[in-house]
């Protein structure tokens, strides 16, 4: 074997491999973030498609519904029918409507998630830090006034 090759020792990669995949203290509010925000997406995931389904359901009735009228007497009225078809268009141009609000919720919400959980993140952190930062000024006040206590002396000339 020549010099330049680098010699790596099966015990020596393994902690280096385990440092690269666990996770460290302040990566868990991300996670924890990211985790909301996913569940977030699929619960508004699973109202829209409920609700989709819903709509589809009641349109496929109502169509039902306005056959079955229109075919309800034994001599066909034309103006009659051209109503019933209207009724059901209105019916589905509204379910339409429910359509995209729907998904516009759905495409906003993960961001209003993420905004929300990022905003509870950075407050507990500040939290966090304002602690650490009270306790770091409490510290410093004492030294201060330790060190203005020892300049108050005279001091030899």
């Amino acid at each position: 074997m020549t010099k330049d090759e680098p010699q790596t020792d099966i015990t020596d990669l393994a902690p280096q491999t385990q440092a690269m995949f666990k996770l460290n203290g302040a990566a868990a509010p991300k996670v924890e973030q990211v985790m909301k925000v996913q569940e977030g997406m699929l619960e508004q995931a699973e109202t829209f498609t409920r609700h989709w389904i819903e709509r589809r359901q009641e349109a496929a009735d109502t169509a039902l519904e306005a056959l079955r009228e229109m075919n309800s007497t034994d001599k066909p009225d034309p103006v009659a029918a051209m109503q019933t078809i209207a009724d059901w268009q209105r019916g589905s141009f509204e379910r339409l409507t429910e359509d995209f609000r729907d998904w516009m919720t759905l495409c906003m919400q993960p961001m209003q998630l993420a905004v929300t959980s990022q905003g509870e993140t950075e407050q507990a952190d500040a939290a966090s830090s304002g602690n650490d930062q009270r306790k770091s000024t409490t510290k410093s006040k004492g030294r201060a006034a330790s060190s203005r206590s020892k300049s108050d002396h005279a001091t030899p000339v």
